[in-house]
Order: structure tokens, then C-alpha cells, then sequence
């Protein structure tokens, strides 16, 4: 494996760009802090409010510090939006984004609904949890209505990037065999939030496919209109029986044309859940083939005890065999990028 270029004037697990203030743009398929190709690379922390109650802040120091990332993925359910104070959301996210930052990482704010909007989406079954059946509001007034609010707050910040949907699924026919790609209908959906965001600020913005972010088909030939435009994909353990050449023609090489955040990966061994899997069995191949292979940044789900699959045991501080897995690759040296120009992780 080729070392990485990395900034030597600071510890590696500090980014070196975002420390400066210095923000995040889109240069054809690469992401570019302070002018240079970077690679981010970390973990997603789920929902502040409904998933870090009670934690402290000392959280992203750890993560940036031991787990070696650069950056991290804060989500924000759309039932948190329409059932709380809107400045009471706001302030938390700012505090914890706050810590992540100055951190020295980037962050990736994310609107997790599952669902299409104005249509389906996911609900919650009261038998397995307290969260309110709407958790996963696929609303698109109350989208338009976080991303207004987020955008003029956190507009002038480039070191955070916007995911502007997390995962855009209909409801499945049950005759229906595989779901056909839907980009073109999700498309200007997409690019309404991309007109709210950008009347506030030129962040770096992720859109994505549809059936849970996986099928990217269809955006590498219509690519949303605008600067500073990535997009993110979700990949899990037994995702089309782990089988490379289906992964591959679902992300489409639009890795080739613009920057790809695999925003959500993960396994866990001991698990009645789809996503059950092992290093050997998903893993390795993931990230050798993909990640690395194909050049892809990346935040895995989930750095938690109980949000699955989940990286951590009860105590929030011993790593599961994914968590183990995860620190693995995190701590690795990131390759050369394509045409042989150095990748910075800092």
C-alpha cells in the first residue's frame, strides 16, 4: 500500500484544513480542503437527541483521537423537527457540531427520513421501541423547512456538509423482483433543497438514489445542476447476497464523475437482522474493493451500543468485531488517488 500525504504539523488524527477553517468544495470527482484532494474517513453517531442522551462531548475527541477519523455523521430524525422547539434543536446540533469541529473534523449533517416525499415511509412499530411511529417523516414541507432553517444557521460553514435525504425509498410492490433505479423522479426534489441551501451558503450538499440509498443508477448521466454536488450510498452486509458485481452496477462508476460518501456500511456477526455478516464474509472485500478500490469516502454506522449495527458494547468504550474492524481501516493509511495525486486524511 502507497503512504498517504499527510500534514506533519499537526498529530494525524487532526485535520489540518479544518482546524484553519478552511471549507470543503466539489472539483470534478474529488472532494478538496484548502485547495488539496482529501480523504474523509470516520463514523456516524446517529441522532444527538435521540440517540446521545446524556453523553458527553468529550465523545468527539475520542472518535477523533483513538478512532483516527477526520470525519463524523450527525443525523437528525424528521419527527425530532416537527414535535420539538426548532431553536432547541438547533442549539444541541450546534454544540455537538461545535465539538466535532474543534475536534478537528468535518461533519456531515444528515435529514434521516426514510420514505418518499410525500409519500411512504418507513413507521415504527410500538411493540419494539418508544420512538413515535412518524420517526421517519417523509413530509417534504417539514424538509424544506429543517434545510431553510439549518442552512441560514450553518450556511457559512464549508466544513459541514449537508445530506440532504437519507434514504429515499417507495413502498415495494411485493410481486415487484428488484426495484428499478428512480432517479429521475427523485431528482428535483433534490434540487429544491439544493435552491433552499443555496440561497444561504455554498456547503458541500449529498443527494443519493433511491431503495435505501443503494441503487445510484441514473445520476452519473443526469447529475444534479450546480457546484459543490456529491452524493452519498448506503451498502450493509448481505446487501444483494454481498455480491460485488450487483454492488458495482448499482453504484454505477459515478465515482468517476463526482465525489461518493458511502455514509452508511456496516456488519454485525450475532444478529437476526439482514445486515449480518463478518470481515470475511463483507468486510474485507468491502473496503478493499470499494472503499479503497473505487476510491470512496465514508462514514460507518453505527458508533453506539445499541443503534445496529452497532460498533460498541454497553460500556461506549470496548469496540465490537465490526467496531474492532472499523478502528482497523480508520487507522490505515489512506491510498494514492487516482492518477497518482496524494490523498490527505488530514
Amino acid at each position: 500500500m502507497l503512504k498517504a500525504v499527510l500534514f506533519l504539523a499537526l498529530p494525524a488524527f487532526l485535520c489540518a484544513s479544518c482546524l484553519a477553517g478552511e471549507g470543503l468544495r466539489v472539483q470534478g470527482n474529488q472532494l478538496l480542503a484548502g485547495g488539496k484532494p482529501i480523504m474523509l474517513r470516520g463514523v456516524a453517531v446517529g441522532d444527538p437527541i435521540l440517540a446521545r442522551q446524556g453523553r458527553p462531548l468529550s465523545d468527539y475527541a475520542r472518535i477523533a483521537r483513538d478512532w483516527h477519523a477526520n470525519v463524523v455523521r450527525i443525523s437528525l430524525h424528521p419527527s425530532v423537527w416537527e414535535n420539538m422547539p426548532h431553536a432547541q434543536v438547533l442549539e444541541t446540533l450546534d454544540r455537538e457540531m461545535k465539538a466535532a469541529l474543534d475536534n478537528g473534523m468535518y461533519v456531515i449533517l444528515d435529514w434521516h427520513t426514510i420514505g418518499w416525499p410525500n409519500g411512504y415511509y418507513e413507521k415504527i412499530e410500538k411493540d419494539w421501541t418508544d420512538d413515535p411511529a412518524d420517526l421517519y417523516n417523509s413530509n417534504f414541507d417539514l424538509a424544506k423547512s429543517f434545510w431553510d432553517a439549518v442552512s441560514a444557521k450553518f450556511g457559512k460553514d464549508g466544513r459541514i456538509i449537508f445530506e440532504l435525504w437519507n434514504e429515499p425509498v417507495r413502498a415495494k410492490d411485493e410481486d415487484e423482483e428488484e426495484t428499478p433505479p428512480e432517479w429521475e423522479q427523485m431528482k428535483p426534489y433534490f434540487a429544491e433543497l439544493l435552491r433552499i441551501v443555496r440561497s444561504h451558503g455554498g456547503n458541500v450538499v449529498l443527494a443519493t438514489g433511491n431503495d435505501w440509498a443503494y441503487d445510484l443508477r441514473g445520476i452519473r448521466e443526469d447529475p444534479l445542476k450546480g457546484e459543490n454536488v456529491a452524493y452519498s450510498w448506503h451498502i450493509y452486509a448481505n446487501t444483494d447476497d454481498d455480491d460485488e458485481q450487483q454492488w458495482a452496477e448499482h453504484l454505477d462508476e459515478l465515482q468517476k464523475v463526482a465525489p461518493v460518501m458511502v455514509t452508511e456500511w456496516g456488519f454485525q456477526e450475532h444478529t437476526d437482522e439482514s445486515f449480518k455478516g463478518t470481515p470475511q464474509s463483507f468486510g474485507i472485500k468491502f473496503v478493499r474493493d470499494f472503499l479503497e478500490g473505487r476510491h470512496l469516502h465514508s462514514t460507518a454506522w453505527c458508533w453506539h451500543p445499541d443503534w445496529t449495527p452497532v460498533m460498541l458494547k454497553a460500556d461506549w468504550k470496548t469496540p465490537t468485531p465490526m467496531g474492532r474492524f472499523v478502528l482497523k481501516y480508520l487507522a490505515a493509511p489512506t491510498k494514492m488517488g487516482p492518477g497518482g495525486s496524494g490523498y490527505s486524511r488530514s
